[in-house]
């Protein structure tokens, strides 16, 4: 699977993913669980919550994918109230930085970031062009999506 493929099977959502966000409650959990189901109906097997490889056994990675013999380590960040606007690529950042501990081997290692906002989405977008040779931006109704390849 390429970021290019994940990307369309997160932004194939975007009208759920939209309604989600607009009931105002913890939309990024049920993001979660949605992703999960995404990945599923694409004929990928997943898991959460898989622990880092020591010495970062304490960490946790959001999702490892897999199709066939190849697997995907995955961070997921979504804009919420608490991350909204520019916190959002903060939070993201970290995350970019958290996944290059996974030191398991892997076809890629990724970071997704979901905005909403006109000032996360351009956030995103600007770290995009920073990072053209690691990060690719698509949007699909009112939905950001960014995906970091460490």
């Amino acid at each position: 699977m390429k970021n290019t493929e994940l990307s369309h099977i997160i932004l194939s959502d975007h009208s759920r993913i939209e309604a989600a966000i607009s009931t105002g409650a913890a939309w990024e959990v049920w993001f979660q669980v949605e992703f999960l189901m995404l990945l599923r109906a694409a004929h990928l097997g997943v898991a959460r919550e898989v622990p880092y490889p020591p010495p970062n056994q304490a960490l946790h990675l959001d999702v490892l994918a897999s199709q066939g013999v190849e697997s995907y380590a995955i961070e997921v960040k979504v804009e919420s109230a608490t991350n909204a606007g520019n916190k959002l690529l903060t939070e993201t950042r970290k995350d970019i930085e958290k996944i290059a501990k996974y030191t398991e081997p892997v076809e890629a290692r990724w970071v997704v970031a979901l905005a909403y906002s006109d000032e996360a989405k351009r956030t995103l977008r600007g770290f995009t062009v920073e990072n053209s040779g690691h990060a690719i931006y698509h949007e699909a109704g009112a939905i950001g999506c960014m995906i970091f390849s460490v």
